[in-house]
């Protein structure tokens, strides 16, 4: 039987803000739904981060409606999980469940499989570091019973989940691999961005795999990385599950290049020959080295690129003229990544990073409302109970390592 798993698609994102990179990823989302098809899949997993926003804009509902369609007229189901971008801070239902609801696509659960011949498949939504204990982990071992029963032994299973493990990133990661339940054959991963899997000896050599995103991804940086999405074998015996890591071909070419200034003349016009060469514009992040550099003489130079690069950044680096300036032509700035920086340089804590930029949300989505008597008591009830619940949950975690102090 062959799976296709595919994470972080972020319908609706556009890098740089610039509306051609939120068509590219309308272009690399079809073409990973298209080589499905061509490969005869049996069926395909959303492992999370369907959306970017959890009310996107009108394209991007349009743009999955039109592949699910595509995928139901073939009779290819289609299970998805809610990544942290698909889930509203407000309690909203979350607008993938009209897909759900529609017949178009199937939510995955914790409990309650779906069955695709002798292949169960379950499903846990993103759950945040503050709530992993009872959102996951206690549940992790209420799954590991109900899969051991007579009736689920001999059957092939996939759990589906949207969290980072620290087994890969110490500082992004929410759970350790050792903490997964048992007994599954594959573990469909997301949210990390990068292609990433491995097989652990304390799953029974199972494979936990990540496919990456599609496409670059709003904290990622200019790269000539690939993305792409996983095809999955599960062959007759369990024990051989195997993946084969397809790559997206449509997506722009980006490319991170250093260069001396003494070379600028010859480069810009290497980069023009290079553009001619591609169907879509490319975007390039120049870092530049040397001595006596004007910056408003090399702004004019590289502006020979702007009818030929959809966009383009440059920095300077060096001890004798501009140290560490920098200049991007699109004036990107995430500021989501910078105050999580910012926070985390303060605080030395993730935990309390991740708390802070939940409460920073959980306010911010209240702002419309401010004159609003009802909504504003609300909202400061939730996050009440939302501060509650954190120390709760800490104070937990203290006790079980023998500390009944949280000073």
């Amino acid at each position: 039987m062959l799976v296709s798993h595919i994470s972080d698609i972020h319908l609706g994102y556009a890098q740089f803000n610039i509306q051609d990179r939120e068509e590219d990823l309308y272009d690399v989302f079809e073409e990973s739904i298209d080589k499905s098809i061509h490969e005869h899949v049996e069926a395909i997993i959303f492992a999370g981060d369907i959306f970017h926003n959890p009310r996107p804009n009108g394209a991007a509902i349009i743009k999955l409606a039109r592949e699910l369609k595509k995928l139901k007229e073939r009779s290819i189901p289609v299970f998805f999980i809610l990544g942290e971008h698909d889930i509203s801070r407000t309690n909203d239902v979350p607008l993938l469940f009209l897909f759900h609801n529609l017949g178009l696509a199937k939510r995955l659960t914790p409990y309650s499989p779906v069955q695709l011949k002798d292949l169960l498949i379950y499903g846990f939504n993103k759950e945040r570091r503050s709530n992993v204990d009872n959102g996951l982990l206690k549940p992790f071992k209420k799954l590991e019973k109900i899969i051991k029963t007579d009736e689920n032994k001999n059957k092939k299973k996939i759990l589906v989940l949207h969290q980072g493990l620290s087994d890969f990133n110490k500082f992004a990661g929410e759970i350790f691999a050792s903490e997964l339940p048992l007994g599954f054959n594959y573990y469909a991963m997301g949210h990390y961005h990068d292609h990433i899997q491995k097989s652990f000896s304390e799953l029974g050599g199972s494979l936990v795999a990540y496919p990456g995103s599609l496409d670059l991804g709003h904290n990622e940086s200019i790269s000539e990385v690939e993305k792409g999405f996983l095809l999955v074998d599960l062959s007759p015996s369990p024990e051989h599950v195997t993946t084969h890591w397809i790559k997206m071909e449509k997506r722009r070419l980006q490319l991170s290049h250093s260069l001396n200034y003494d070379d600028l003349d010859k480069y810009v016009q290497y980069l023009l020959d290079l553009s001619s060469k591609y169907q879509k514009k490319p975007i390039i992040e120049l870092k530049l080295t040397g001595s006596e550099i004007d910056p408003k003489i090399l702004s004019g130079e590289l502006s020979r690129l702007n009818e030929h690069f959809l966009y383009y950044t440059w920095s300077i680096f060096d001890k004798e003229s501009v140290s560490g300036y920098s200049y991007d032509y699109a004036n990107d700035f995430n500021i989501d990544k910078e105050l999580s920086k910012l926070i985390l340089n303060t605080l030395k804590s993730e935990k309390l990073t991740s708390l802070s930029l939940d409460l920073i949300q959980m306010i911010n989505n209240g702002e419309k409302h401010l004159n609003d008597t009802n909504v504003n008591k609300d909202r400061s009830k939730k996050i009440a109970d939302y501060l509650w619940k954190f120390y709760e949950n800490s104070k937990k975690n203290y006790q079980s390592k023998g500390v009944d102090n949280l000073n």
